[in-house]
Parts: C-alpha cells; structure tokens; sequence
C-alpha cells in the first residue's frame, strides 16, 4: 500500500522525497514493496537522518528513521504498533528487539553487504542493504534487499 505523508519538520529539517524498495525472501516465497513519500533529513552531528511515515497495520502510521552514522553503519527505527530498530554493519552481527502487541522477539541480524551513496548539495544519496534476519541463534527469518533513494526537494 502507498501513502503519502507530510513530516512536521524540525527546526534544521530539510524536506526530502524517499523512495524505498524492499524485497523480501522467506521460504521460497518472494515479496516486493514500493513506498515513496515525503519526509525530512537532519544533520546531528557527524550524522545524518532520514525520516518520513509509512501507513501500518490498521492505517496506523508508522515512523521510520534511517540513520547514517560517520562509521559507515545504517540503523533503521521503526516506531508503531510493533517497534524495532536494526543495526546494519558488514562486519558485524548485530541482535535487536522486535517488540509487537504479543511479545518482544529477540532478532539477530546478519549483513550481507551494505553500500551508501551521499552527496550533501544538493542533498541526496543511496543506500543498499542485504541482510538476514534471524530467530534466535540459528533459525532463519528470512532474506531481505532494501534499496532507499532521497533528494532534496
């Protein structure tokens, strides 16, 4: 589903279109997810972030941030009904709690490969993610491709 959405800015928000592109691989079973929206980049430091809204389970808007952080790491935080927040890293194997109206899930995240693309003027970039998430230690959730645009506008 797509909505559109209008972020309330921060004061040193800069607004900006989001395009993201996910694929999801789960036991031979493939599914794909467009959402474009409009939403906001802040700078904070050595980094920045990506914020826009999503519509959720039951038209519940969701927010999502997207960190890009001066280490070359993603952390993307979704906030709704169910909240999560993953740490995207090549090199590292990161655990995370994916809290829903039933339970909290511990996850543990692989990543496969990560690239970022950024330019700061015009403000714009690309971010790639590969990644698996895991239950547990050693059950497989299922494979995933995140593909994020953003431009000023």
């Amino acid at each position: 589903m797509k909505g559109i959405y209008i972020v309330k800015l921060a004061k040193n928000g800069i607004p900006v279109s989001v395009k993201l592109r996910t694929k999801i691989s789960q036991d031979n079973h493939h599914q794909s997810f467009l959402h474009e929206s409009m939403g906001q980049a802040v700078r904070v430091g050595e980094n920045w972030y990506i914020r826009y809204e999503e519509d959720g389970e039951d038209q519940q808007p969701i927010t999502v941030m997207i960190k890009l952080t001066s280490d070359g790491s993603i952390h993307l935080t979704r906030n709704g009904i169910q909240k999560t927040k993953l740490i995207f890293h090549p090199k590292l194997v990161t655990q995370s709690n994916y809290q829903t109206p039933y339970g909290i899930m511990v996850l543990t995240n692989q990543t496969h490969q990560l690239s970022v693309h950024f330019a700061e003027n015009p403000l714009s970039g690309k971010v790639d993610i590969y990644y698996e998430l895991f239950s547990g230690e050693e059950n497989s959730i299922g494979k995933y491709q995140l593909h994020l645009e953003f431009k000023e506008i």
